[in-house]
């Protein structure tokens, strides 16, 4: 493995000298011409940097890591992607996990992290993930809580106003002269989807159609029954929102291969992206998140923690808008 001392000889310069260079310190402290030809030689050698050398120096290891519920939901999957490319700029490696909602597999994932000592954790906490989070900040590593809010626990929180988003939209449903709107939920008791029914619910009373309100919870998103109830269910609305895009994606799929479809009259509303799914013969609205804001300001959160920028907690929420 090529080292700093094996450039230094080839250019008959210290190895402080080509610290400073390979470091980005160099500044005025060496000459251009020998910044040029350090960075041309350690190019040539293939120079990389000896990680656990540099770990051990500065007490960071340039990794980060992102756990979420699903990795297979969509606004999962963009964040991530988002959170990654900021990582790769400031010269972070990222490691992605999912707990798969189970708070078992969340506190096992945490004791993993803290083993491979990741400087941050950029966090969607499972329904009971508390106490690990609590871990976390016991043992002095920065964490962020994205989507998700952590009740009574003293960390940063960055996502939409989910209450807002919701409300502003449904009250849309009704002002288009829709009436008899129902909701469709996961069965999960995590604070984005009460928000989302607590301003269904809302917004329905305040239009005085608190008698037309009509939810359905859905336990086990893979069994046909349940949502082979709910079409049925839903059958005489005039439209039905959809708080999570697990839900409406599903139901849409079940409807194409079954044969028992929604109405072609009916509106269909989803908290996030459904965009592929505008050409259907249906009034298909969605709520969409500025998903890359959220996942910078995540990231940039995180790494002030990471680099001693110590500050009080704070909630940061971004505005979400109705797609028609």
């Amino acid at each position: 493995m090529v080292s700093m001392q094996d450039i230094a000889d080839r250019l008959n310069v210290s190895r402080s000298t080509v610290s400073l260079v390979l470091s980005g310190k160099a500044g005025s402290k060496v000459s251009p011409a020998v910044q040029k030809e350090v960075i041309r030689v350690a190019k040539e050698l293939r120079y990389h940097v000896n990680d656990l050398a540099r770990s051990l120096r500065t007490g960071e290891s340039k990794i980060i890591s992102v756990i979420v519920t699903d990795i297979s939901n969509d606004f999962f999957g963009r964040l991530t992607f988002h959170i990654q490319e900021e990582a790769k700029k400031a010269g972070y490696l990222v490691l992605t996990v999912n707990s798969n909602e189970d708070a078992s597999d969340f506190r096992e994932t945490i004791g993993m992290l803290m083993s491979k000592k990741v400087d941050g954790i950029i966090v969607v906490p499972p329904p009971g993930g508390e106490n690990s989070i609590s871990e976390i900040i016991e043992r002095g590593v920065p964490v962020v809580s994205v989507d998700r809010e952590s009740a009574g626990l003293k960390v940063d929180y960055v996502g939409v106003d989910n209450y807002g988003a919701s409300f502003q939209a449904v009250k849309g449903l009704i002002d288009d002269g829709f009436r008899n709107i129902a909701v469709a939920t996961l069965d999960l008791d995590i604070s984005p989807l009460n928000a989302r029914i607590g301003a269904y619910e809302d917004a329905m009373r305040e239009a005085g159609l608190e008698d037309m309100i009509m939810e359905q919870r859905i336990r086990f998103l893979h069994e046909d029954a349940e949502i082979e109830s709910m079409i049925r269910r839903f059958k005489d609305c005039d439209a039905v929102y959809f708080t999570s895009q697990r839900v409406f994606i599903r139901a849409m799929s079940f409807a194409t291969h079954s044969g028992l479809a929604f109405r072609k009259d009916m509106c269909l509303l989803c908290f996030d992206d459904i965009s592929p799914y505008k050409s259907l013969d249906f009034d298909v609205r969605y709520v969409e998140q500025p998903v890359g804001e959220i996942a910078r300001k995540a990231f940039d959160l995180l790494i002030k923690k990471v680099k001693g920028e110590e500050s009080a907690a704070g909630r940061y929420l971004f505005q979400a808008r109705c797609v028609v």
